[in-house]
């Protein structure tokens, strides 16, 4: 079974909208919606601990919040990215 996702926001992903921290924010109701629809790249900011003790998201991109700046190149830019 998935985990259960807590939605952080919803990025279509523009350097210069990310850049400044400008990014719309979806409901959690209407994650399912936007999944079928867009098909988005998952991306989990937990920390390495947080992976391991509630387990990993299946399918998604795990970049740790605090390495997230660093490693911003390992993203699709063609992508609708959900944080988790």
């Amino acid at each position: 079974m998935l985990l259960r996702l807590f939605l952080l926001g919803l990025l279509a992903f523009a350097p210069p909208v990310f850049a400044q921290g400008e990014a719309p924010v979806i409901p959690a109701t209407d994650i399912d919606q936007v999944r079928s629809q867009r098909h988005p790249v998952v991306l989990d900011v937990r920390t390495a601990e947080e992976v391991r003790t509630l387990g990993a998201l299946p399918d998604s991109i795990h970049i740790p919040v605090d390495e997230l700046e660093s490693r911003l190149e390992e993203l699709p830019r063609d992508r609708v990215i959900l944080t988790a």
